[in-house]
């Protein structure tokens, strides 16, 4: 989905985020969070738009001029960026990247494109794994990182980034939080696929499946400002 795209969604985690995001809503993931989010993307107001971190509207919202933009990601990350779920700022101007998902079958993972580009993505997963949790870059450890789990491995490059540039330079935001949520009951699946219907089967999913292959914990990624929310629909208000 292009960072131009916009219009209500009709069903899984795009849905779910965009219900979440709403006045009436919101204050349930302050509550989780501890914070008071005010919401970048999606808005009911800009027609629930989603962007991508080099956007020249969300780098102006973030304080990223042009100059650091060109600085720190020429050698990052190759167009077109990754979509985002949600962004929100906090108090404190903390930045929240929200990874959003409804059930497992929207955890896919990523095909190999453009040579050059994916030697430039995979290097920067790489390192992050290495620098934060001392993943070597192994053939086992390169395809479960820059293939399996692509949505979560490239979430945490981007949040990294994001903190660095906000500890060298005056920008809009102090702090990173990649929070990857998970929603509980989503009913939009009755139709084709048994809901997720509890905390637990998210839990068991990431803990005793994902994160064993990928070599980290929740503890390592707690450490680092990266958290998991499961969140019931049945909380929001529709």
């Amino acid at each position: 989905m292009s960072n131009t795209s916009i219009g209500l969604a009709t069903k899984g985690s795009k849905l779910a985020i965009q219900r979440l995001s709403l006045k009436k809503n919101t204050h349930v993931i302050n509550e989780i969070l501890d914070d008071d989010l005010t919401w970048i993307s999606p808005r009911e107001e800009d027609n629930y738009r989603e962007y991508r971190m080099n956007s020249p509207i969300l780098l102006e919202q973030l304080g990223i001029t042009q100059t650091l933009k060109k600085q720190y990601f020429k050698d990052f990350w190759p167009s077109p960026q990754p979509e985002w779920d949600g962004i929100a700022i906090g108090r404190n101007q903390k930045l929240y990247l929200f990874e959003a998902k409804s059930h497992f079958s929207e955890i896919v993972p990523t095909k190999e494109g453009n040579p050059l580009n994916d030697q430039l993505k995979h290097g920067t997963i790489m390192r992050t794994a290495h620098n934060l949790f001392g993943i070597k870059d192994t053939p086992g450890n390169h395809k479960t990182w820059c293939f399996d789990y692509y949505q979560i491995s490239n979430r945490i490059a981007f949040q990294q980034k994001l903190k660095e540039i906000s500890l060298s330079n005056d920008v809009n935001y102090k702090d990173v939080v990649m929070v990857f949520l998970n929603f509980v009951n989503d009913r939009t699946w009755e139709a084709d696929k048994e809901m997720v219907g509890s905390e637990k089967e998210w839990d068991n999913h990431y803990d005793n499946h994902i994160f064993p292959l990928m070599g980290i914990n929740r503890d390592q990624l707690n450490s680092h400002g990266i958290c998991l929310v499961n969140l019931n629909l049945d909380k929001l208000q529709f």
